[in-house]
C-alpha cells in the first residue's frame, strides 16, 4: 500500500508518522514546494520506522511524480490559518493552490483517492473534485471526523453519558451537533457542548499557531478505513447530489469509507438538524459562487 503526500509540514508530517506507526505501509511520498522540508522529513521518518524494525520506501521531494501509483493521497498545503481568521477568509487564497494540485494529481497519479485537509476543507474539496474530474467517491475532506472528536471530548469533561455524537456539517461556523443521530442518556447541555465545541480550534490556533495533533490522527482514521477497506461510517466531506435535498456543494455527512472511497449513507435526520444541514450548504454554496464555482 502506497501513501501520497501534498504538504510536508506540520500536519502533513505528523500525519505520515502516525500512519507509518499504525498501518503496514509499503510506500510514503511527502510532495511539498519546499523541497529540502519534504527531503528532510521523509529522511527522518525512515530512521523512526528503523527504530521500530519497520522499513518502507520513503521519499520526498517537490516532484509530483513521487506521487505516482498511490493508493491515496492527503492534500494539507495551503496557507495555513492565522489567529482571528475563519476557515472562509482562506477560500480565495487556497483554491488556486488546489486548483494546481489538482491538476498534477491527475497528470501524476489518477488512479488514486484524495483526501482533502487544505481549509476552507468544503470548499476546497469541492474545488478538488470539479478540478481532478473525478467521481465524488474518489474525492473527500477531512473536518467533521476531528470535530466529532473535539465535541467527544468536550462531553468527557462535562460528565455526560453520551454512547455517540457526530457533528456535521460545515467544517467551520455553522457546524453542528446531529442531536437526531446521538445515542445519550439523561440531560445534556447540547447547546454548551456545541459552542464550546465549535470555538476550540481558535483557542489551540491562538495558543501554539496551529493544529497539529488532532487533525494528524483524525487523517489516519479515515486513510486506515480506506487502506483497509473497513467500512466504516464517520461523517465525511463528500460532494451531494441530491441526497438531504441539497446538491452541488461538498458537506460533511455521514459516509462509509473503503477502498471504493466514501459513499455518502443517507441517513434519517430530523427536521430540526435536516434545517441546520440545509443552512450550513447555503453558506457554503455563497462562497463557492465567490470563487467562481
Amino acid at each position: 500500500m502506497k501513501l501520497g503526500f501534498v504538504g510536508a509540514g506540520r500536519v502533513g508530517s505528523v500525519t505520515a508518522f502516525t500512519c507509518l506507526l499504525n498501518i503496514e505501509l509499503d510506500e510514503v511520498a511527502l510532495v511539498d514546494v519546499l523541497e529540502d522540508l519534504a527531503v528532510g522529513e521523509a529522511m527522518d521518518l525512515s530512521h523512526a520506522t528503523s527504530a521500530m524494525g519497520k522499513f518502507p520506501k520513503i521519499v520526498g521531494g517537490s516532484d509530483y511524480k513521487l506521487l505516482k501509483g498511490s493508493d491515496i493521497i492527503v492534500v494539507t498545503a495551503g496557507l495555513a490559518r492565522k489567529p482571528g481568521m475563519t476557515r472562509l477568509d482562506l477560500a480565495v487564497k487556497n483554491t488556486d493552490i488546489v486548483k494546481e494540485i489538482a491538476k498534477k494529481i491527475v497528470e501524476n497519479s489518477p488512479e488514486s483517492k484524495i483526501l482533502v485537509v487544505t481549509n476552507p476543507m468544503d470548499l476546497m474539496t469541492y474545488v478538488m473534485w470539479r478540478e481532478t474530474g473525478k467521481s465524488r467517491e474518489e474525492v473527500f475532506g477531512m473536518g467533521n471526523v476531528l470535530d466529532s472528536s473535539r465535541l467527544a471530548r468536550v462531553l468527557n469533561d462535562m460528565n455526560a453519558k453520551v454512547e455517540k455524537a457526530w457533528i456535521i456539517g460545515e467544517h467551520g461556523d455553522t457546524m453542528f451537533i446531529a442531536k437526531s443521530l446521538a445515542r445519550f442518556a439523561g440531560e445534556v447541555d447540547w447547546a454548551f457542548a456545541e459552542k464550546t465545541t465549535r470555538e476550540v480550534a481558535a483557542e489551540v490556533i491562538k495558543r501554539k499557531g496551529a493544529t497539529v495533533f488532532g487533525p494528524a490522527v483524525s487523517i489516519y482514521r479515515m486513510v486506515k478505513a480506506v487502506l483497509e477497506d473497513k467500512g466504516e461510517i464517520m461523517p465525511t466531506s463528500v460532494v451531494l447530489q441530491g441526497e438531504y435535498g441539497i446538491k452541488d456543494v461538498a458537506i460533511g455527512v455521514p459516509a462509509k469509507l473503503s477502498n471504493k472511497g466514501a459513499e455518502v449513507v443517507e441517513v434519517k435526520l430530523s427536521e430540526e438538524d435536516l434545517e441546520k444541514l440545509k443552512k450550513s450548504a447555503g453558506v457554503l454554496k455563497e462562497k463557492l459562487k465567490e470563487i467562481g464555482y
